[in-house]
């Protein structure tokens, strides 16, 4: 298992690691090594297959249409990207892998910050819930799958600026709930620092999915 870690590159171009993570997943696809992208974007909106119009009242900032699931949504400076471009076992079990990234994200909030997120039924990602308040997000999550192995990933806000971040937009099409971030919910650490927490858990979570079980994991920097 290759880390492709781009966080060092500082913010990242989206249509960079875009297509980088093209360049990998056919390399996957042909029997190459798996590999997690970790990148922290220049601020755009990315929106998914399921994106209205209506979703993107004002774009301020570039629209890119990508492959994925979902709706829209921003990315940009605090929050962390992570892409896993695996190989999936056979029989391919698409809810079976989103489950799986899911569960790392969730382990990883729980088990390191100590923070009560959990799933909700019929809407992807990772959320808190608590009495008298709407419903928010902290991890964004869309996935692809083609010729057996995944695309895109996950979007972990860390401490983006939200007078700017998801601004122009309503949120993964959801106009009954809001964003929040590990800074807001009181947890204060960087990128870098929660990369090394999530990644662990991540790994776990997805390797029982995974055609090919790692038995080793290395960092490759400087890889854009």
């Amino acid at each position: 298992m290759r880390i492709v870690d781009l966080l060092p590159h500082g913010h990242t171009d989206y249509l960079e690691a875009d297509r980088l993570q093209r360049d990998l997943h056919q390399e996957v696809r042909a029997g190459g090594e798996d590999a997690l992208i970790l990148a922290e974007f220049t601020p755009t909106y990315t929106a998914g297959r399921h994106t209205r119009p209506e979703d993107v009242p004002d774009a301020s900032l570039p629209v890119i249409h990508v492959d994925r699931a979902g709706s829209v949504t921003w990315h940009g400076p605090g929050q962390l990207v992570v892409y896993p471009v695996v190989r999936l076992r056979e029989p391919v079990d698409v809810v079976a892998w989103i489950r799986a990234v899911e569960a790392g994200v969730l382990t990883a909030l729980q088990e390191e910050w100590d923070l009560p997120v959990r799933r909700i039924e019929g809407r992807a990602g990772v959320w808190l819930v608590s009495p008298g308040r709407r419903d928010r997000k902290i991890c964004a999550i869309g996935l692809k799958v083609a010729g057996g192995a995944t695309l895109h990933g996950l979007a972990l806000n860390i401490a983006p600026d939200l007078h700017h971040a998801f601004t122009g937009i309503i949120p993964c099409g959801l106009s009954d709930a809001d964003v929040t971030t590990l800074a807001l919910e009181g947890v204060h650490t960087t990128v870098r620092e929660a990369a090394q927490r999530v990644v662990p858990h991540l790994l776990a979570s997805i390797t029982p999915q995974l055609a090919t079980a790692p038995t080793t994991v290395r960092t490759v920097v400087n890889a854009a």
